[in-house]
């Protein structure tokens, strides 16, 4: 059922940086709100312009062209009250097109840091905050300095990369030129780096954070089941809510993730965090200054809380405070998500019994990435991943059962 239009935002114009399938949930939780949005994304078929009432061609990576898109739209058709993304790793445009149009955001320094990931760490490192040992890498004697401070496993990865692209765990006896090379591909400024690979569980977070005030809303296990088989790469198989941490540990970690926001200059929006509980306490591998994708906030949160984040961060961006209360859990359920993995490299020939698998009762969200005729070239990054479930039940272990089934029912099929 429809929500009735909220009259704060009521006429309000918001521009969606980003068009993709996970940018939907946001296109249509806005104009629920009585919101005229407008979308831009590089793709001239991108199906959010379907749900958005106006849309423009604009690289989302292109910061200049983006905030010349935003001035001339806000001057010659509509007035842009708000910019925002979810989903998309392009902060640096929001803020730069929030700059320009003098509208809520964050600054432009705040968004390159959390952009950057070896700024980042510096920044975070200056400021107390834990985070692994790190240090940047231009060659292969870069590199060994580094096993030899800090021993294996080490990881290498690019500093401005995203969706784990590039992003090795390397051990001893690794080929270091190549995971140099590989790393360097992905960054589109050639630049490297390695940092200690930590030991000890991983987390996902989403928080709001205003006027010094953090609330996470989604705390969630990640998923590494299958760190061996894909190594190097460093491939997350999904997660699980709520996330396996007490209420003490719970306290702690939002105390580190305000301290970290406050760190990159972060006071008032959006975060999410990568983070890793080691035997010392929490450590903070990586930030972004926005919304994760996966579904985590329109649909993991909201599934295992009733908690819409997503409508508090399109208040932020129009310039209204968020509602806390409504930020409030309103009842615990077990949340499942896993991924598809095709089986090896080749041509996909074919993929079954998809509607076999979304008919299971669990199953909330069921998608697929790859089609007919696509070529697999092995999983080396998170888009590699052929598809999702997400899956829904009254224990932990039956919404697991209930992906694992999914996942096994159904079939891709690769002509190698």
């Amino acid at each position: 059922m429809k929500r009735a239009p909220i009259r704060s935002v009521r006429r309000k114009t918001l521009l969606m940086i980003g068009a993709g399938v996970e940018q939907i949930p946001g296109i249509q939780l806005a104009k629920e709100m009585g919101i005229f949005v407008i979308a831009t994304d590089w793709n001239p078929h991108a199906p959010g312009f379907a749900f958005a009432d106006d849309y423009g061609v604009v690289n989302t990576y292109d910061v200049a062209g983006s905030v010349r898109f935003a001035k001339e739209y806000s001057k010659k058709k509509r007035k842009i009250d708000g910019v925002m993304t979810l989903a998309s790793d392009v902060p640096i445009t929001v803020a730069a097109v929030a700059h320009a149009l003098k509208l809520p955001g964050h600054t432009l320094q705040t968004a390159r840091r959390a952009s950057d990931k070896l700024l980042m760490k510096r920044v975070l490192a200056k400021s107390g905050i834990p985070v692994p040992a790190f240090a940047p890498v231009k060659s292969v004697a870069d590199i060994r300095r580094f096993i030899r401070a800090h021993g294996y496993p080490a990881v290498v990865k690019p500093v401005d990369s995203r969706g784990a692209r590039g992003v090795q765990r390397l051990t001893k006896g690794a080929n270091l030129q190549d995971a140099l090379r590989i790393a360097r591909k992905e960054s589109p400024t050639g630049r490297v780096m390695a940092e200690a690979f930590l030991a000890g569980p991983q987390f996902s977070t989403e928080s709001i954070i205003c006027d010094g005030r953090i609330v996470t809303t989604g705390l969630s296990d990640r998923n590494y089941e299958y760190l061996e088989q894909f190594a190097p790469y460093i491939i997350e198989n999904g997660g699980d809510l709520p996330a396996s941490l007490d209420r003490a540990q719970r306290k702690r970690l939002d105390a580190l993730l305000l301290r970290t926001a406050r760190s990159i200059g972060l006071t008032r929006g959006s975060m999410k965090g990568d983070v890793v509980w080691t035997k010392g306490g929490p450590r903070i591998i990586e930030v972004a200054a926005r919304l994760s994708g996966g579904y985590f906030a329109t649909d993991l949160v909201p599934l295992s809380t009733g908690v819409d984040i997503v409508t508090q961060v399109i208040r932020m961006a129009l310039g209204l405070p968020p509602q806390f209360a409504a930020l409030k859990p309103k009842f615990t359920k077990y949340v499942c998500q896993r991924f598809f993995f095709p089986p090896g490299k080749g041509v996909i020939r074919g993929i079954r019994s998809v509607a076999t698998a979304r008919a299971i009762p669990e199953v909330k969200r069921l998608g697929i990435y790859t089609k007919k005729g696509d070529r697999t070239k092995g999983i080396v990054s998170h888009p590699s991943r052929g598809g999702y479930v997400i899956t829904v039940a009254s224990t932990r272990a039956k919404a697991q059962v209930a992906a694992r089934h999914a996942i096994e029912t159904v079939h891709f099929s690769i002509a190698r």
